[in-house]
């Protein structure tokens, strides 16, 4: 037998002798040549791509929007557009991949945390509206879970509007409407809901929000009710805005409305107004806000709205509408003006080579008093304001108190053949500062800088006319400020003295006397105080404290009654949701009521009516004799 492989073994053989005398291997050898060139050709097509994937370098300039210039919105387009471009961290692939590779141990890995998804009114019969809300500015009236008449009180229980007669231990639910009765399956309701009683007490406006599934965004919903049968509620009215409910008023027939809506940066399309613009529906369809309600700050750091509408009470028609571009959440109402808040860092370079970043605050201003906004000026100051009570109007003058914050920053470069990076190391300390503007010209007329201890935050504040209180803390240290304002030009104010723990509302609950509701000594013990204003400030009277016990930090949750006071709200004590009623005689503070209650603490309301006390909850109410 032939054997065609013997040459196999001769291991020094000359390819051409092995291919002679093996004919059959010819075509062998010429298809493993051409499989060598094709295999070839592939390696250097991927090497080609591969190069290409790893060092052309990624884009570090925005996207060109300029086919979009004909657009009436161009000019928000080409400032969302830089504010929304991230600029890479690397320079391309390669740099990426391997400083992955550095960082990540070849057989270790961090696994991250799952993200979770998840009235009756008649001509012959008529009522009176009662006031509950102890609004910041008198006459200017703020939404709440709680309104009353003279007959009946209204409470707001999430979704579901409840009537009650106001009937001692006989009150009665005598009507409820379900604000969604609905298929609930393509929308998430938030539990942030409040509501107006018009004053002939026939109509509540519901404001409340939700997420729709389908359009991938949250909406802001008002519904109007008629309920003057409480037996047989009505839905009138309807307007929605897209976006998050930020706050309201409700002042001379109108509702001011205040949302906020955000740009998803993931999401954005400029071929679709939905993804960059507010969206407004008052029964004809959703529409986009007009170019000209656009106000546009000169320093843009974030991608977010502050939308203002005036809305008529009755028939919730749109009077106007200001939208500001890169604005925060918190809002000041006066008598005549809303104040927004815009906050932005300023970084500047020191002669050391340094940065100093420093927390700065504009404020923007909106007459509101005519048929529609005008607006009427700015301000920028140093720092952040905490709240809508850190602002106050009063003649003519706008006092802001801010905790100002300074940061330096030592910014060391390190280079390797892959990239570069830069450390930052941060120092800094945060304070207090007062700033008085005059609203003629929006100039700060006077100003208390950094009057606190050093590394001291801003926790409370409360003005009362011409002097103002602000308890300022680091973490259970609660050093409380009186302020004397009625010369500006020569404020005067003191440190009161130092509290254990520190105080998140300072009410005034007259006669001269301040009230503190926060925390105690310690993070779990909950304390209500009770001041007294003397020549040289405040002093402590008296103190009410729980121990093991949460409470609301809403202000809106409080009942206060400066009449009879009295100061009722929900808290958490010892795991057991309960509602307190405390009583303040000029010497001490009493406990008058404690009962279980069912609820969250901050959706929990009260309301004192002929010695009765009245309490609300979620699906719960109860009515307890106070006073004979």
């Amino acid at each position: 037998m032939k054997k065609t492989n013997w040459y196999r073994g001769l291991s020094l053989a000359d390819d051409k002798f092995i291919s002679e005398a093996a004919p059959q291997n010819k075509i062998s050898s010429k298809r493993k040549k051409i499989f060598i060139s094709f295999a070839a050709a592939c390696a250097s097509f991927v090497f080609v791509i591969c190069s290409l994937w790893l060092f052309v370098p990624f884009k570090t300039s925005p996207p060109d929007v300029s086919k979009f210039e004909g657009s009436e919105y161009y000019d928000i387009i080409q400032k969302l557009n830089v504010l929304t471009f991230e600029k890479p961290r690397y320079k391309n692939n390669a740099e990426k991949l391997f400083d992955n590779v550095d960082s990540y141990s070849l057989f270790s890995f961090t696994k991250g945390d799952a993200l979770n998804s998840t009235q009756i009114q008649d001509s012959a019969n008529s009522e009176s509206y009662k006031e509950i809300t102890d609004n910041q500015v008198e006459g200017i009236v703020e939404a709440d879970r709680i309104k009353r008449s003279d007959k009946y009180i209204y409470y707001l229980d999430n979704e579901t509007l409840r009537i009650f007669s106001i009937d001692k231990e006989k009150t009665l639910e005598i009507g409820q409407y379900n604000i969604y009765e609905g298929d609930k399956s393509n929308n998430l309701y938030f539990h942030q809901w409040e509501f107006y009683l018009s004053e002939d007490c026939k109509t509540v406006t519901v404001i409340t929000q939700y997420y729709k599934k389908n359009f991938n965004n949250r909406f802001v919903n008002l519904i109007s009710l008629d309920v003057s049968d409480p037996k047989n509620i009505v839905k009138k009215e309807e307007f929605s805005i897209t976006g998050r409910y930020m706050s309201s008023r409700m002042s001379n027939g109108n509702i001011l409305l205040l949302t906020e809506f955000v740009i998803n940066k993931n999401e954005l399309d400029f071929n679709d107004e939905s993804t960059f613009l507010p969206l407004i529906n008052n029964g004809n369809g959703y529409q986009s806000i007009s170019p000209s309600e656009i106000i546009s700050p000169e320093v843009l750091n974030d991608a977010r709205y502050t939308v203002a509408l005036k809305l008529d009470e009755k028939t919730l028609t749109p009077k106007g509408v200001a939208s500001y571009l890169s604005y925060s959440e918190d809002v000041y109402v006066s008598e005549t003006h809303i104040f927004l808040t815009h906050v932005f860092a300023d970084k500047k370079k020191n002669e050391d080579n340094t940065f100093t970043r420093n927390s700065m605050t504009e404020i923007s201003c909106l007459t509101y008093g005519g048929d529609s906004f005008e607006i009427a000026g700015n301000v920028t100051v140093r720092g952040y304001v905490k709240d809508q009570w850190s602002m106050d109007e009063y003649e003519g003058i706008l006092r802001v108190f801010t905790t100002t914050n300074a940061t330096t920053l030592n910014e060391t470069y390190f280079e390797n053949t892959v990239s570069t990076s830069k450390l930052q190391t941060a120092t800094g300390e945060s304070n207090a500062s007062l700033y008085c503007i005059n609203l003629s010209n929006f100039q700060i007329v006077a100003s208390v800088c950094d009057f606190a201890p050093p590394r001291e935050e801003i926790q409370s504040v409360r003005f009362d006319k011409e002097s103002a209180y602000v308890c300022t803390s680091i973490e259970l240290s609660d050093p409380v400020f009186f302020f004397d304002l009625s010369d500006l030009n020569n404020i005067k104010y003191k440190d009161t003295g130092t509290i254990e723990g520190f105080s998140t509302s300072l009410i005034n609950l007259g006669d001269g006397y301040l009230l503190g509701i926060g925390i105690g000594e310690r993070w779990n013990i909950f304390k209500v105080e009770v001041y007294e204003e003397t020549q040289n400030g405040v002093r402590s009277i008296c103190s009410y404290e729980l121990n093991n016990t949460e409470y609301s930090t809403e202000y809106k949750s409080y009942y206060i009654d400066r009449q009879n006071k009295l100061i009722g709200l929900g808290v958490v004590s010892d795991g057991e949701s309960k509602y307190i009623l405390l009583h303040f005689d000029q010497y001490e503070l009493s406990e008058l009521i404690n009962v279980s209650l069912c609820g969250e603490t901050e959706n929990m309301r009260g309301v004192f009516i002929d010695g009765y006390m009245y309490m609300f909850g979620n699906n719960d109410f109860n009515v307890e004799k106070v006073f004979e």
